[in-house]
């Protein structure tokens, strides 16, 4: 992690604020700027803003994706990059207007939250080996899109994964609902996204302190990235054993973005710093 960005502020993506032209004159001021989802428009849910690429996404209502043989391909078959359309992902083209950012942040959901929050016409979410790898290869591409265009303007890329379906589906591998996927399946092609030249950075979105299998940590035990932890609502009270993995986490190059502000509504009027 750049010594510069220490103890700066890290944005998680999502606001509050409907006109989509607000954010943009304070977030560009920011030591590190980042590309905002606006909660108040539907089209950039974290899912829907991803998964519109696919032709056939939604064709049959909210979060339903039925993908044939063609489809399938198409996605996993191709190595060019994709980009969202800009009203999907408003800001990741409005903050691109010439400006040059020493440093700047963007995201994409993780495959396995697509995986989770996606289902077919049968109400099935699609969460088996075959449809990890359809979505793993989207989002490789996606990241490869959101590089290239940022590419040009920004010097140093942080490139964060949101993955708050994550707990969810370790729970069905665990509990045998899911049998033809491993969590260390997940983690290795999930590690894989990330487009060479960008800073790693993950965001699991539940209690982190319980990512755990047997003795394995995922979160500290994989690629070297920085690890997005709330320590509000989850202290950082662990056992010795992950401190001990923590720690050479970090010696590996791993870092911390520790999320210390409450979710409220009410907007800070001076600088989080301050």
């Amino acid at each position: 992690m750049p010594e510069q960005l220490t103890g700066h502020f890290f944005g998680v993506g999502s606001l509050g604020e409907p006109d989509s032209s607000v954010p943009k004159k304070y977030i560009s001021k920011l030591t590190l700027p980042y590309v905002y989802q606006l909660t108040a428009s539907r089209n950039e849910d974290m899912i829907r803003q991803f998964a519109a690429v696919i032709d056939d996404f939604e064709e049959n209502g909210d979060f339903i994706l039925d993908v044939d043989i063609h489809t399938y391909r198409e996605i996993t078959s191709e190595d060019g990059s994709l980009l969202p359309e800009e009203v999907n992902l408003h800001a990741l083209y409005s903050l691109i207007d010439g400006t040059n950012y020493p440093f700047f942040k963007t995201q994409q959901t993780a495959p396995s939250t697509m995986c989770f929050s996606i289902r077919d016409s049968d109400g099935n979410q699609l969460v088996n080996r075959s449809m990890f790898h359809f979505f793993e290869r989207l989002m490789s591409r996606i990241a490869q899109g959101q590089f290239n265009h940022l590419k040009e303007h920004c010097k140093t890329i942080i490139f964060c994964q949101d993955d708050p379906g994550l707990g969810f589906v370790k729970n069905m591998i665990e509990t045998g609902k899911v049998t033809d996927l491993t969590l260390e399946q997940i983690i290795q092609k999930t590690d894989g996204i990330y487009p060479e030249g960008v800073i790693p950075a993950f965001h699991f979105c539940d209690d982190w302190r319980g990512l755990q299998k047997d003795d394995w940590f995922p979160l500290w035990e994989s690629k070297p990235k920085l690890a997005h932890i709330d320590v509000v609502r989850y202290p950082p009270i662990v056992e010795s054993g992950q401190a001990e993995k923590m720690n050479k986490f970090m010696q590996n190059g791993g870092g911390l973005a520790l999320g210390i502000l409450p979710n409220v509504d009410d907007s800070f009027s001076q600088s989080v710093l301050d």
